[in-house]
């Protein structure tokens, strides 16, 4: 809760300043796809369960500070990551042999939730077209669902749900923006969250628009 509290008074703090100046400010929606390195739970002997996981799509919504040579983007994001079947059996065929053909997995999804505040930096300004580059942090809620494994029908190993709360995460990286009378952006970023035990990493790919 303190954690949360601090990142309210940050966005209260550093959007004053940019309301009080002009009406540079934007809202706007975007979708994530992204492929991660997130902790899970593991058989003895395997792979982790984070390995199992599909692509993850989301999405969220924005808003953005526009300051003198500088922007900040103040962002809720929801991502979710399902277990991919294929990958699931292919991954712990060490184990289960043969019999992995028959195996599947029920549950297990991925699920993050997150605040986080960005600085902007133009890099090179054009009328049109702004390449820029992004970085900031803040923090982020993980949760994996419970998931059963079964082989031809008969229950099997049980991986309970797992839930780890108000994380800090941390990310860097590039975008571009597309001004169309609306803004139009794509970016990329490699992310962290210091998740307990082992940090989890992924690679979001975003696309937007800001009105």
């Amino acid at each position: 809760m303190k954690r949360l509290a601090f990142v309210v008074v940050l966005l209260s703090l550093a959007t004053a300043p940019a309301l009080a100046i002009g009406p540079d400010v934007g809202f706007g929606a975007h979708a994530n796809f992204t492929v991660s390195n997130i902790p899970g739970p593991s058989i003895a002997g395997a792979a982790q369960l984070s390995d199992a996981y599909g692509m993850g799509i989301g999405g969220g919504a924005h808003l953005d500070v526009g300051l003198i040579g500088f922007g900040l983007r103040f962002s809720v994001d929801y991502m979710h990551y399902p277990v991919d079947q294929d990958k699931f059996r292919s991954y712990y065929e060490q184990i289960f042999g043969a019999a992995v053909s028959q195996m599947s997995i029920e549950g297990g999804g991925l699920t993050i939730v997150s605040a986080t505040v960005n600085g902007k930096m133009p890099i090179l300004p054009l009328p049109i077209v702004t390449p820029y580059l992004i970085g900031g942090g803040g923090l982020a809620w993980v949760t994996s669902e419970e998931a059963t494994t079964s082989i031809a029908g008969v229950p099997g190993k049980t991986f309970p749900s797992v839930s780890q709360s108000g994380k800090w995460t941390a990310s860097l990286g590039a975008g571009v923006d597309i001004k169309v009378g609306i803004t139009i952006f794509a970016e990329v970023k490699y992310a962290w969250i210091f998740t307990d035990g082992e940090n989890s990493t992924f690679v979001p790919i975003t696309v937007g628009v800001t009105f």
